[in-house]
């Protein structure tokens, strides 16, 4: 009897077909068991810093009174998109990085990124280059320290906030020329893309949307340089 090969054709497909409905019915279930509300809470409150992050806050605030110390930041909340049409594909390359600390002026500016990293960590990880990417073309200082390895003294001030920025008067960069430079830059690109921006959905996320407050504190001491 010869060989039928629409025979085999036709269960293959019917075999591809039962996976395929099969891995879509496993995902649905899987997004169903999420999002539907937990009969039974497993969660227990934890400490915001270990014992290193406590120790590197504790010095941050002692050496920089003036300034602002944050912990376990999302990118999200101080980058985001200057275009609107790429506003959803940068929220979903942003959303899961963070930083151990940030280091900002009294209205919100920051000044600079701490990641307090393990020994053997990997600089060359998709996820470490494209933070370090973000927060260069942001402007935003990133340095990175072993736990409890990092500057002590008078020479935290200066690791945190750059020499030029630690030696100024007050412990504050003036750097006026740049920041109105910048404030300048920030001003014709918002004008231009208002009009785009206010269609988007983004518009209303405060992981977006825009704050007239920056252009002031450009202009403040120890805006980013």
């Amino acid at each position: 009897m010869p060989f039928d090969w629409s025979v085999c054709a036709a269960m293959l497909a019917a075999l591809l077909t039962g996976i395929v409905i099969g891995g879509l019915w496993r995902e649905r279930a899987r997004l169903a068991a999420i999002k539907r509300w937990p009969q039974r809470w497993s969660l227990n409150a934890r400490p915001l810093f270990n014992s290193h992050e406590l120790a590197l806050y504790r010095e941050l605030r002692l050496a920089l009174p003036q300034h602002v110390v944050l912990s376990k930041i999302s990118l999200l909340r101080f980058c985001h998109s200057s275009e609107a049409s790429e506003a959803r594909a940068w929220y979903n390359r942003l959303q899961g990085l963070s930083v151990s600390m940030v280091v900002c002026t009294p209205t919100g500016t920051v000044i600079s990124a701490i990641d307090m990293v393990p020994a053997s960590f990997n600089r060359m990880g998709h996820s470490q280059r494209l933070k370090e990417a973000t927060l260069e073309a942001c402007r935003v200082r990133y340095l990175r320290c072993l736990p409890g390895q990092w500057p002590q003294g008078a020479l935290l001030a200066s690791w945190a906030l750059g020499q030029a920025s630690a030696t100024s008067p007050g412990g504050l960069a003036p750097l006026h020329d740049a920041g109105d430079q910048l404030a300048r830059k920030l001003k014709e690109r918002r004008a231009e893309r208002a009009a785009r921006w206010a269609d988007s959905s983004f518009a209303q996320d405060s992981f977006f949307a825009g704050d007239s407050r920056f252009d002031n504190a450009t202009r403040s001491p120890g805006g980013p340089d």
